[in-house]
């Protein structure tokens, strides 16, 4: 729900309809909107956020009753801080004229929110016990570093868009025909969201190299990364569709909801990772008490000091 709720954001955007309700938290003054299309897209969003609220909170409040993990417990709480906090920037959004920054603020808790909501799923379905990989340890980090590039790459769009820079090169791969962008503002803040997009190519193609070499045996851990990077692959050439189109809604629309799906992915193939690091480790320890024990209790060889 929380991501069908960023691709509406998105189509509000990308349509220019987010200030079709000059005013929050009514509409034209109105608890019922105008039937005009950009009012309604707008305004759809707005009943879809509400929605979303309250299944966070009905979310929190029974994790917190049935739940004995505490990352399901205060993920709970953590979710509707970010779902009032979304709600206050939203408002805030609409009467600042949509600026870029609180534009991209307002994106960052709605991918936070996603990333939370992913996580209490993950640890309230997948089992702690089972065969603990050591390897997940180290592959942990590296997950939550390409979620993190993921997230900067994110950003960096939504400052595009919400800028006027998302056509300030009309061609792509180049910059209107040259390797390098010019040194205009627009010019310097579109090409730094290419920049990191192929960075973070790069690193979503060693983290599959990583996976493919680790032998990992968690399905997710093994295959996840591979279907990252083809979500990667595809969100790119949707982005250039994009421009080549110049910033067709549904081509927009759709760049920023494969990019929150491959926020979606990494966070799970981290989330999966840390848990299956833990049972690692828990595993290790318990491994060496042991260990210890059984030397300790054995008795040493007649005519050998002990």
């Amino acid at each position: 729900m929380n991501w069908k709720l960023i691709i509406v954001g998105g189509i509000v955007r990308t349509t220019g309809s987010g200030d079709a309700c000059p005013d929050w938290p009514r509409c034209h003054g109105q608890l019922v909107p105008p039937l005009q299309t950009d009012v309604l897209i707008e305004f759809s969003h707005r009943l879809l956020a509400s929605a979303v609220g309250f299944l966070v909170v009905g979310i929190a409040v029974s994790g917190w009753r049935s739940q004995r993990d505490q990352v399901v417990r205060w993920g709970g709480v953590l979710a509707v801080g970010l779902v009032i906090a979304q709600i206050i920037l939203g408002g805030a959004t609409v009467l600042s004229d949509l600026s870029a920054n609180i534009v991209m603020a307002h994106l960052a808790l709605a991918s936070a929110l996603l990333a939370t909501l992913a996580v209490i799923a993950i640890v309230s379905i997948v089992p702690r016990s089972g065969a603990a990989n050591e390897t997940a340890l180290a592959y942990r980090n590296l997950a939550v570093v390409a979620a993190l590039a993921v997230f900067v790459v994110m950003m960096t769009g939504s400052y595009v868009s919400g800028s006027g820079a998302a056509l300030a090169f009309r061609d792509w791969p180049l910059f209107d025909g040259s390797l390098l962008p010019d040194a205009g503002r627009l010019a310097i803040i579109h090409a730094t969201h290419r920049f990191a997009v192929l960075l973070l190519g790069a690193v979503l193609f060693y983290v599959v190299l990583r996976a493919w070499r680790s032998n990992l045996d968690n399905r997710v851990l093994a295959f996840g990364p591979l279907f990252a990077f083809v979500l990667y692959v595809v969100q790119a050439l949707v982005g250039a569709a994009s421009i080549w189109t110049l910033l067709q809604p549904s081509a927009a629309a759709a760049h920023l909801a494969l990019a929150a799906l491959l926020w979606g992915t990494l966070v799970t193939i981290a989330t999966v990772a840390q848990l299956l690091s833990v049972t690692a480790g828990r595993d290790a320890v318990a491994t060496r008490e042991s260990a210890a024990t059984t030397r300790v209790a054995t008795p040493a060889p007649a005519g050998e000091p002990s």
